[in-house]
C-alpha cells in the first residue's frame, strides 16, 4: 500500500482524492462528554469490520471508561486539561503531555478522525502527530488544517448526531452495517452493581426504576438549563407508582457527586417509596450496569440517557434547550422516547454549539408539566400492565 512510503510521499494526493484506500492505523479523537463519546461507538465498529488493524483513542477525561473493553479498540490515550496550580502538578503534567505526544507520533497514524468542531486537534494532528489525512468537520472554517472536511454551516441540527458521525465514513468508503450504539460491560462491572444493589436490599426479582435528575455535566455551571424540576421528578414517580403498583418497588437516583444534593432533594418527596441516593456512589460502567437491570430510566438529556439506550434499557428522556432530534437516544426505538414542550418559541435555544446561557425561566422544561411525560408513558405502554417492563 501507498501508506509504506508516507516520509517521502507527495501529500497533494490526498488533498485532491475523495476516496482513501482503507487504512492499517486510524487514530479517532473524541474531547467531548459521554453522551457524544457514545455516540462514535457505531463508527468504530464500523471500522473495525471493514478490516483496520488498529483503531485507537484520543479522548478527554470524563469518557475513558466508556470505551474500555471495548473489543474494537486497541489503545486509549487521554487528554487531561483540567488546571492545576501547583508548580510540581504543572511540571508532572506537561511531562505526561510530552509522552502521550510522542506515543502517538511513534503510532505512524495514517488516517485521524477529527469529532471537535475545532482547528486545534487537526493541526496538531498535522504538526505533531505528522498524520497525512485528517477527516473531520468544517465548522465556521475551522476546517482548514483537515484534509477531507463534511461541511458543518449550522452546526449539527436536522438529522442525528450519529448521522453526522457516520457521514465521516465515506471517505473511505465504508457503510456501517449498525448504527447501534454499544457500551460492553463485564462481569466485574455486574458484580460491582450487585453489591451495591444488595447493599439497597434489592434482590434479583426486585424491581426497580433508574431516575436521573441531573445531566449536563459538560455545561457546568449552566447544567441548571437542562434540567426539569426535580419536584415534577417526584410527581411523576408517585403516579407511576399509583398507576402501576406491581411495575416497581424501588427507585434508584444516579448521578454525579455535584449532582447529589439533586438526589437528596427527590428523597425527601418519597412519600412511601423507598428511594437510595446513589449519585457520586458509582463509576459510569457501574452505573451502566445498574441501568441493564432497571425496568425503567428515567433522566434529563445527558450522557446516562445514551448510556441506558446503549444497555437496551427503556428510556424516558426529558429535553429543553437540546434538540431531540438530532441529540436524542439513537437509533430511534418505540422504547427510547423523548419528550419536550411544544413550546416556547425559542426552544430549541441550543444551535451552532451555543445556548441562551442567561435564560432565567427556563420555559421548556418548567411548563412541561409530569402529566404530560406520564401521558407519554402510558401511551407508548413502557410499563405492561401490572408487571415489570420486558427487555427485547
Amino acid at each position: 500500500m501507498f501508506y509504506k512510503k508516507r516520509e517521502g510521499m507527495n501529500f497533494l494526493w490526498f488533498l485532491k482524492s475523495t476516496r482513501i484506500p482503507l487504512p492499517e492505523r486510524v487514530l479517532v479523537i473524541h474531547p467531548f462528554g459521554i453522551g457524544d463519546a457514545i455516540f462514535v461507538t457505531p463508527l468504530l465498529r464500523a471500522l473495525k469490520e471493514s478490516g483496520v488493524k488498529r483503531i485507537d483513542l484520543l479522548l478527554g477525561s470524563r469518557t475513558r471508561e466508556i470505551f474500555e473493553h471495548n473489543p474494537h479498540i486497541n489503545q486509549i490515550f487521554e487528554w487531561d486539561k483540567s488546571p492545576v496550580k501547583d508548580f510540581d502538578e504543572q511540571k508532572e503534567k506537561w511531562r505526561k503531555l510530552a509522552d502521550l505526544f510522542r506515543a502517538i507520533w511513534s503510532t505512524r497514524y495514517q488516517v485521524v478522525f477529527d469529532f471537535s468542531p475545532t482547528a486545534q486537534y487537526a493541526f496538531i494532528s498535522l504538526l505533531f502527530f505528522w498524520i497525512p489525512v485528517r477527516i473531520g468537520f468544517n465548522f465556521k472554517r475551522r476546517g482548514f488544517f483537515l484534509t477531507h472536511k463534511q461541511e458543518l454551516p449550522k452546526g449539527y441540527a436536522n438529522k442525528p448526531v450519529m448521522e453526522y458521525y457516520c457521514s465521516l465514513l465515506q471517505f473511505l468508503g465504508i457503510e456501517p452495517v449498525s448504527k447501534k450504539t454499544e457500551l460492553f460491560l463485564n462481569e466485574q462491572d455486574r458484580t460491582k452493581a450487585g453489591e451495591i444493589l444488595r447493599d439497597c436490599d434489592i434482590s434479583d426479582s426486585t424491581l426497580y426504576l433508574v431516575v436521573a435528575p441531573g445531566g449536563g455535566e459538560s455545561w457546568g455551571k449552566d447544567a441548571r438549563l437542562k434540567r426539569w424540576p426535580v419536584e415534577y421528578f417526584g410527581k411523576l414517580i408517585q403516579a407511576l407508582h399509583q398507576n402501576y403498583p406491581h411495575a416497581f418497588d424501588k427507585v434508584l437516583i444516579l448521578g454525579g457527586q455535584n449532582e447529589y444534593f439533586l438526589g437528596t432533594q427527590l428523597v425527601q418527596r418519597s412519600n412511601d417509596i423507598q428511594i437510595h441516593n446513589l449519585c457520586g456512589a458509582s463509576s459510569i460502567r457501574i452505573a451502566a450496569a445498574l441501568i441493564e437491570r432497571a425496568s425503567l430510566f428515567i433522566g434529563n438529556d445527558g450522557g446516562l440517557v445514551h448510556v441506558a439506550h446503549a444497555v437496551g434499557t427503556p428510556v424516558v428522556a426529558i429535553y429543553g434547550p437540546v434538540d431531540p432530534v438530532v441529540y436524542g437516544p439513537y437509533p430511534g426505538h418505540s422504547r427510547a422516547i423523548t419528550v419536550t414542550n411544544e413550546g416556547p418559541a425559542c426552544r430549541p435555544c441550543y444551535q451552532k454549539f451555543r445556548y441562551q446561557a442567561t435564560c432565567q425561566g427556563i420555559e421548556c422544561l418548567n411548563e412541561l408539566l409530569p402529566e404530560r411525560v406520564f401521558e407519554e408513558i402510558r401511551s407508548r405502554n413502557l410499563f405492561h400492565e401490572a408487571s415489570s417492563i420486558g427487555k427485547e
